[in-house]
């Protein structure tokens, strides 16, 4: 026969006795046990085995709720129920009841025999399942924290124990916390050469010479491919870390016998040391991998520890990102302008919107900026914003209707490459009212290089709404124009570098402009000088007849105001006011 144990805790003798009358009416058996004060209740439960306690919420001393904390962090009661009996029902206070850990909760007043009985087994039943939920989830997690190939710890399950005893460290100022990154070297050449399935037994072995040769208060995990990562606290000096590097190489030496081969692995460590390098395990992991890469570029012993000299050239693209993801969230951009003119009519025929980025910390020069955006994925959002922002000013100038300048707006391979663009393009132009044949689109010779389909067809498609389009950069590089005489590009700007090395018309960039312009014309584009910045550069352009120029002689970028400004004052006519390059007026970030 199969007895319920339980428990029964009040301070009221009458409520104890109630209870137990209550449940023998019942045809389920049992085996009672009674307590008057919540140290009596603990001294029985290191003693007997209970499966349920039905505890009163008002006992002396102690709230009903952390009473049942202090019993759920009693390591006797892991397949106990609980079930907590008031005088007083308020909903609140079952919740927190609940909450805490108790399985049921029953107002006294109401109990009857058969729905003590079935609170009592619903209870039992209830803990049983939310035992199985929580071993479930423990071992979930044991699967979400280790590498199925070699049942090392993976990053997710290290990065929290490094946090740990980074925080330990932090309570002992005098020791110092290193974080390694091993990198495998040449085991492509492994998995090439003898499989996959060779290369995954060589990182288990690996794994296994590792561990035994580790401390069991250092961490050791795999991060992924062949990179795996170690952290060792209680350090004193960087020479043990040192010592401990050597020591996870020196389990390398042997060679690995597997599948019949022997196999020949060494590998390379980068260490970064808490607090000397940084504080937090993401900075120290990060600079640990930089200190790597630099280890495997060594002759001789592949160990590096991180040195700030060499954090300049590798954390700038981090900092950057970084800095990059909080301005696009905050929109911290801006636009200026640089006017290209027509040389002969001194007008000003088209507006290229140029991104600026003017409270940057680290750098503010879009050479550098913009390719670590298009890395980083970000380019789509600053390029959206550049859109919708470079039309708004832009529509607010067409109602000038006196106005003939077009829009340039700069767009990357990313960009055009994206499902959508062009409809994206096309509805933020009638959204703004601004006819398609009063912009154009800027791209770079690398779209056209990629040869991609999706590019092609966006390219067609904006063609066909009447939108413009340019190659910029034109002329430091040939391999693009099959590919542009296959565009639908009718508007080619000639590089700068080219345009400032032409002022001697013996000198080849002379002659290279003078073919440049001959094959252009010949196949009719229209062709833009950029960086025009001296008089002679301008009438050398005058002599090959490009008509169109852009530059720092000209105009330098300004701001949509100062925009506005120059076109009122000159009163609508656009004609130019040349400044003299080397004014202190014409200092400024150059496109």
């Amino acid at each position: 026969m199969t007895y319920t144990k339980l428990l029964v805790v009040d301070d009221d003798a009458i409520d104890r006795k109630t209870v137990i009358k209550t449940l023998s009416s019942e045809q389920q058996h049992y085996d009672i046990v009674e307590a008057s004060s919540l140290i009596e209740a603990y001294q029985l439960i290191q003693e007997i085995q209970v499966d349920v306690i039905l505890l009163d919420f008002n006992m002396p001393l102690v709230n009903g709720v952390e009473a049942i904390i202090d019993l759920r962090g009693n390591c006797y009661l892991k397949h106990t129920a609980i079930v907590m009996t008031c005088n007083i029902y308020d909903q609140q206070l079952a919740l927190d009841c609940i909450n805490a850990g108790a399985q049921d909760f029953l107002l006294k007043q109401e109990i009857t025999g058969s729905q003590l009985a079935r609170s009592i087994l619903q209870a039992r039943k209830r803990h049983e399942l939310e035992q199985q939920l929580h071993e479930s989830y423990i071992h979930i997690k044991e699967l979400a924290e280790r590498d199925s190939l070699t049942g090392l710890h993976n990053r997710f399950h290290f990065e929290e124990m490094l946090n740990r005893l980074l925080c330990s460290r932090a309570r002992r100022q005098n020791e110092l916390t290193a974080v390694m990154m091993l990198d495998l070297n040449k085991f492509k050449h492994i998995n090439d050469n003898f499989g996959h399935h060779t290369g995954d037994r060589l990182l288990g072995a690996i794994s296994g010479r590792i561990k035994e040769v580790l401390r069991e208060n250092e961490l050791l995990a795999r991060l992924g491919g062949d990179e795996f990562a170690f952290a060792c606290g209680e350090l004193s000096s960087i020479s043990q870390a040192q010592v401990i590097a050597r020591r996870i190489l020196a389990t390398l030496d042997t060679p690995f016998e597997i599948a019949g081969h022997a196999l020949h692995c060494s590998g390379s460590i980068g260490i970064a040391i808490a607090p000397y390098n940084a504080e937090h395990s993401q900075d120290l992991m990060k600079l640990a991998d930089i200190a790597m890469y630099r280890a495997k570029r060594k002759s001789g012993e592949q160990i590096e520890i991180f040195q700030d000299n060499i954090q300049a050239p590798f954390l700038l693209k981090y900092k950057v990102e970084a800095e990059l993801r909080q301005a696009v969230s905050n929109k911290e951009f801006d636009i200026k302008y640089q006017p290209i003119i027509d040389r002969e009519s001194e007008k000003i025929v088209i507006l290229e919107a140029l991104l600026r980025w003017p409270i940057a910390t680290t750098t503010q020069l879009p050479a550098e900026f913009i390719p670590i955006a298009e890395e980083a994925d970000l380019l789509q959002s600053i390029g959206q914003w550049v859109l919708e922002s470079a039309f708004k000013h832009f529509a607010a100038m067409l109602q000038n209707q006196q106005y003939q300048f077009k829009l340039a707006i700069n767009v990357s391979p990313g960009q055009l490459s994206k499902s959508g663009f062009a409809y994206m393009v096309i509805e933020a132009l009638t959204r703004f009212q601004i006819p398609p044949e009063r912009l154009i689109l800027e791209l770079t010779e690398e779209a056209l290089l990629q040869n991609s389909s999706m590019i092609n067809e966006t390219l067609a498609s904006l063609a066909e709404q009447g939108i413009g389009l340019a190659l910029d950069d034109f002329g430091t590089g040939f391999s693009s124009l099959p590919y542009l005489l296959k565009s639908p590009i009718k508007i080619v700007k000639i590089d700068r570098s080219i345009i400032q090395s032409i002022s001697q018309p013996d000198s080849t960039s002379h002659d290279m402009l003078k073919g440049l312009t001959y094959m252009l014309t010949k196949l009719d584009f229209d062709i833009v000088a950029e960086g025009v910045e001296t008089s002679p550069q301008s009438t050398t352009c005058a002599d090959l007849n490009i008509n169109l120029l852009q530059g720092f002689l000209y105009y330098q970028p300004m701001s949509e105001h100062k925009v506005k400004q120059l076109l009122e004052d000159e009163n609508n006519t656009n004609h130019l006011t040349v400044v003299n390059s080397n004014s202190p007026l014409n200092q400024g970030t150059k496109k």
